[in-house]
């Protein structure tokens, strides 16, 4: 019997041990590699080895290496602000859900590494929702097949969260279930994380920017039972390889994903480093071809390691969408749409480019031989690929099926939208905000209004020096959003009068943020640091420069997820790019009493010093220039004012290519004229008018602003020609079913030409077309003209309230009963349509559609307008 229970224990102390030794990485040859990668990056981070590495010597062969794996090719934001614990964390959740779920066994290694183990999807800020999600989906979806557990997960973050536009920061996930909203790339950073914490390989794809309209969009992509497919984050649909973006999707130029680590995969790379890759999904979506691009100098030589930008329109300005250097043959070349592309090949001082068509070339020669300072006017006219027709549809049931899961889906989230506090439940005395106030600020934090209301409490009491409403107000609406009040709390300064003036303290020290990063914990930390460091003496921000440039390395490509590191996080890592160190400078200098700030529009860094705000740079070759003026005017003839990113940018000239200022929501190009202090040197000024079919006609005017001195540029966006455009006659007599009763559509319309609408209101691409024709409401109601939203009866959902949007006042809504007035125009004109809403016409009164756009793009209130005019 002893022998019995003794081989028992011996054979149970071999299970475990092979359990414990078991690897992560199977090929050695790989996990040598990674090893190897690891170690370099341990040194790297040896500032912060105690709160890194020291969970290592726990875990098992397994969880080491799979750590291993994660740390060698870790962003410096990681390693700068979160602690091994957190990352042992992890790891342990994505080896438990490959064990409680079915289908973990059949998920290759290498797509679990890249795919399933990676906690990091975006620039978001970390958190815990790889554990939370698993906790409340795993019985939910247990005895699914994978195909159906993707689908249901998605339907679990629609209960969650919705779409709405918002700034460039990424939430983490938990931070998007707390506010129920999102934009795209939140959407989507959620979805992935939802997929990965029940063991489904997930990826976040990117079209960098659309062809035919402004903007870009973000979804994921779904690994099952050996093969990828996709889906619109947060927006399930009946099937996967749907959603309303996969018409648009046909499209595009590039559709791209970023793998973590060393990637060994089929698919093309279009940027690949020693941590991650860059791979082209483009041919999962549409139509492609490889064009080859040769680069030369002058006299016809190949130039090897010359940069290739393979650009786009969009947003006033040529976006890369991929940048390749040249081979020794002087050749870059990349899979892409057939459409027109902006090629920018570069090298030292010198550079060229040239307007590409997919559609008829597979290759061309660029020779580098313009240089900075040639002024002239370009014209291009630059047309998007048409497109597929194709769209995957199921049946009538599945649909009606999906569709009344979406309404008890809204039900659920605007239950939880409602336990959000109402104007009159707020009740907090505050000496140092009015009533008004702090309803503003409680409002406009939503879900983490508990958070918002505890600060306004902790600081209710006047203190002399103390600015609160100014504090509360320089927070994004992100910030009072996901920030907790502790941390704003170690923000908290006082003014003094006597070193500075209240406005520069109010531009320059209060503020808690400084860019795009999330707000953390660093005024009182830095301040005790460098005091100690300059031994308590006064400085400057020469010093402070100085000091960084000694002790401070910078790599760009180390920080690839371009999350931006935390000044404290900075200072312990000894690491970081160019933009953390710019925001690390700025929290220096205020955690030391020195008013300063960070240009988000030319990233310029300002110090007030000597009683004067003056402009700082790092490296030698960006020492400021003197400064010129540049003037920007329009010609008003009672047509649409320009705005910037929609119809114009401006770009300075630094290394062989220019760089787009970002003046978005920025005072400074409210009105015209238009006045910029920009530094003395070679700009571009973009301009550009879009067709409703996506083709652009595109003018770049190149100048020179001369230090001390002004250059006027009037904004003359090239006219577009009036198209004759004619889609049929439809009968005006047609009855139209209201709830309030029948009415005939030229009765609905009215004696002017009218816009209809066909739309699915809690879809994206119509949210879009809100927006667009809020925009120009006031134009659109001195027109005067009937503007009717109909809604197919199948998209009725009660999430959706008019009245929440604040569209022109003679906007009309009604629900179109089995989409007969829709079905009766496209049958009666002859058109086709695969639910691409929103379907947008411009109908005269005798019934003609003289004007039609359908699906996702930006721009339409403005297109609609001009149409009009």
């Amino acid at each position: 019997m002893k022998k019995i229970l003794l081989l028992i224990v011996l054979s149970f102390l071999m299970i475990t041990s092979c359990a414990d030794n078991k690897h992560f990485i199977s090929d050695a040859k790989y996990r040598k590699t990674v090893n190897k990668d690891f170690l370099n990056r341990k040194d790297l981070a040896s500032n912060r080895s105690k709160e890194l590495f020291s969970v290592m010597k726990d875990a098992n062969v397994e969880e080491r290496e799979a750590l291993e794996f994660l740390y060698a090719y870790m962003p410096f934001s990681d390693l700068a602000d979160y602690d091994g614990e957190f990352f042992l964390n992890q790891v342990k959740y994505a080896f438990k859900a490959k064990d409680f779920f079915h289908w973990g066994k059949d998920i290759p290694e290498d797509v679990f590494r890249h795919f399933v183990l990676v906690y990091r999807v975006n620039n978001e800020n970390l958190d815990t929702a790889r554990m939370v999600i698993f906790d409340e989906l795993k019985d939910r979806i247990k005895d699914m097949s994978m195909y159906d557990a993707a689908l249901e997960v998605n339907h679990w973050c629609h209960e969650k969260v919705t779409y709405r536009p918002s700034d460039g920061r990424t939430s983490a996930p938990l931070a998007s279930i707390k506010t129920a909203f999102g934009r795209c790339g939140e959407e989507s950073t959620f979805t992935v994380t939802a997929m990965r914490a029940v063991g489904i390989p997930a990826r976040q794809c990117y079209t960098p920017r659309w062809a035919h309209t402004d903007d870009n969009h973000a979804w994921v992509e779904v690994w099952v039972d050996g093969k990828w497919y996709f889906l619109g984050a947060c927006e399930p649909d009946a099937e996967l390889n749907m959603g309303w973006f996969a018409i648009p999707a046909t499209r595009t130029m590039m559709v791209h994903s970023n793998a973590y680590g060393k990637y060994v995969g089929n698919d093309e790379v279009t940027h690949k480093t020693n941590l991650f890759s860059r791979i082209n999904m483009l041919d999962n979506y549409t139509d492609t071809k490889m064009i080859t691009i040769k680069v030369t100098d002058e006299n016809g030589a190949p130039v090897e390691n010359a940069k290739v930008k393979f650009k786009l329109y969009n947003y006033a300005e040529y976006y890369p969408i991929a940048s390749i250097n040249t081979n020794s043959k002087g050749e870059a070349s990349l899979t892409t749409g057939y459409g027109d592309l902006l090629i920018w090949a570069s090298k030292d001082d010198k550079f060229n480019y040239q307007q590409f068509n997919v559609r008829e070339n597979d290759k061309t020669t660029i020779a580098l031989t313009r240089t900075e300072g040639q002024t002239y006017i370009e014209f291009f006219d630059m047309i998007p690929p048409e497109g597929l027709k194709e769209k995957k549809t199921v049946s009538e049931e599945k649909t009606a099926l999906t569709n009344k899961r979406l309404q008890y889906e809204d039900s659920l989230r605007n239950a939880y939208l409602a336990t959000f506090p109402k104007r009159e439940q707020v009740n907090i005395d505050s000496e140092n905000l009015s009533k008004a106030q702090i309803w503003q600020f409680i409002q406009k934090s939503e879900g983490n209004y508990a958070e918002i209301e505890k600060f306004i409490k902790n600081n209710s009491k006047k203190v002399d020096g103390l600015h609160l409403y100014e504090f509360l107000n320089a927070l994004s609406e992100k910030d009072l959003r996901d920030v907790e009040a502790n941390t704003i709390q170690q923000h908290i300064t006082y003014y003094q009068s006597g070193k500075y003036d209240l406005d520069s303290y109010i531009k320059g020290i209060l503020p808690a943020r400084i860019s795009n990063e999330m707000i953390r914990p660093w005024r009182g930390f830095l301040a005790n640091e460098f005091k100690t460091i300059f031994k308590d003496k006064e400085v400057n921000s020469t010093e402070i420069i100085n000091w960084i440039n000694e002790n401070i390395a910078i790599d760009n490509e180390g920080n690839y997820f371009n999350c931006p590191i935390s000044p404290r996080g900075v200072f312990e890592l000894k690491n970081s790019d160019k933009h953390s160190r710019d925001i690390f400078f700025i929290a220096i200098c205020r955690s030391l009493d020195i008013p300063a700030y960070l240009d988000g529009a030319t990233n310029q860094l300002w110090v007030f010093e000597n009683e004067y705000w003056n402009v700082v740079a790092f490296e030698e070759e960006k020492t400021p220039k003197p400064s010129g003026r540049l003037i920007l005017t329009y010609e008003d003839n009672g047509g649409i004012k320009p705005e910037y990113w929609i119809h114009y940018t401006i770009a300075k000239f630094e290394n062989g290519d220019f760089v787009t200022f970002d003046y978005e929501n920025d005072p400074r190009v409210e009105n015209f004229p238009i006045t910029l202090d920009l530094e003395s040197g070679y700009y571009m000024l973009s301009t550009g008018n879009r067709y409703s079919d996506g083709t652009v006609l595109s003018k770049l005017e190149f100048i020179n602003i001369p230090a001390n001195r002004t250059a006027v540029r009037e904004i003359d966006l090239r006219k577009l020609v009036p198209r004759d455009e004619f889609y049929g006659t439809i009968d005006m007599n047609f009855v139209i079913n209201l709830p309030e009763g029948d009415i005939l559509a030229k009765e609905l319309t009215g004696d002017k030409n009218a816009v209809v609408c066909f739309i699915d209101p809690n879809r994206e691409p119509t949210k879009h077309l809100f927006k667009d024709i809020i925009a120009y409401k006031e134009q659109f109601e001195k027109w005067g003209g009937a503007i009717i939203f109909a809604i197919p009866t199948e998209k009725r959902t009660a999430d959706f309230k008019p009245e929440n949007w604040n569209l022109p006042k003679q906007s009309q809504f009604f629900y179109d009963e089995e989409s007969s007035w829709m079905n009766n125009i496209l049958i009666s004109t002859k058109q086709e349509f695969r639910d691409n809403y929103p379907l947008v016409y411009i109908i005269t009164p005798e019934g003609k559609l003289i004007f039609k756009t359908e699906g996702y793009r930006i721009g339409t209130g403005e297109l609609i307008f001009k149409s009009l005019e």
